[in-house]
């Protein structure tokens, strides 16, 4: 996507740390959410796609469920080429898979992305649903940072004030998935942009996705997971997006000329 789209207008200017309020009292100008797997894809139409964490992202044993949404599959049915990388352990003896969706997952840790950045050159970095689980995560950004200066960068992430974890707190329980080591706020997702560095970034909520819970429980609760998003999770997120149950971080990898 060229810097001249209109999407890019809709961007707010990085800023240095500090002119952040770090007041809890000082409010903050949080966008409304959007499906993430709708805002990643539109992001990617048209672009050299490299797609982090792609293997695991997508279970791509379980794409042919007619519930289950496969965020690689949507980018690749919009982007003009799209690689994926994962250091899944299925990948670490054959080196890659080839998708049904006519694409590459290939074996690769993201601290060592240098040899990959170069031969693909990709214009757009997804990393969906990745950065929670590594445990030097400001540490490998900075390198992609250095290795794809003008590159846009997109992470979805889980929200820690999410909705769902704010309604469990009160029943002493927490949803999280065990290989998780870190989760970001608001706050803590736009410092860490600010560290990589990232410029012109935003940070964008994003809603609850029910269908990854439909094949978790019985089928007869499907309608009463459906019933639940749309009466109680959806409403509360539109009218409080700090509660949206995930984080998208959008912005462009380096130094802006003013650094």
């Amino acid at each position: 996507m060229s810097p001249e789209s209109p999407e890019r207008e809709l961007f707010v200017p990085s800023r240095p740390l500090c002119s952040l309020d770090h007041s809890p009292f000082a409010r903050l100008a949080v966008a409304k959410p959007v499906d993430r797997y709708d805002y990643v894809a539109q992001a990617c139409r048209g672009e050299r796609v490299l797609d982090l964490g792609a293997y695991d992202e997508t279970e791509v044993y379980r794409h042919g469920s007619s519930s289950y949404r496969w965020l690689h599959a949507d980018i690749a049915a919009v982007a003009d080429e799209v690689l994926g990388v994962d250091a899944a352990e299925a990948l670490r003896s054959s080196g890659e898979v080839e998708t049904t969706e006519g694409t590459k997952i290939v074996y690769g840790l993201v601290e060592d992305l240098h040899d990959i950045i170069a031969n693909f050159r990709p214009t757009v970095i997804v990393a969906g649903e990745l950065i929670e689980h590594t445990q030097d995560t400001l540490g490998w950004l900075s390198r992609v940072a250095a290795l794809s200066p003008g590159v846009r960068f997109l992470a979805t992430t889980p929200n820690t004030t999410g909705v769902i974890n704010l309604m469990l707190a009160f029943l002493s329980r927490e949803l999280a998935h065990p290989d998780h080591t870190q989760v970001y706020s608001y706050r803590t997702l736009w410092t860490l942009a600010g560290r990589v560095p990232m410029t012109n970034y935003r940070i964008v909520p994003y809603f609850y996705n029910r269908h990854l819970f439909f094949e978790r429980v019985p089928k007869w609760c499907a309608p009463l997971v459906t019933l639940l998003d749309k009466v109680l999770l959806l409403p509360v997120q539109r009218l409080f997006p700090l509660t949206s149950t995930g984080l998208i971080l959008d912005g462009t990898m380096g130094k802006g000329p003013e650094s």
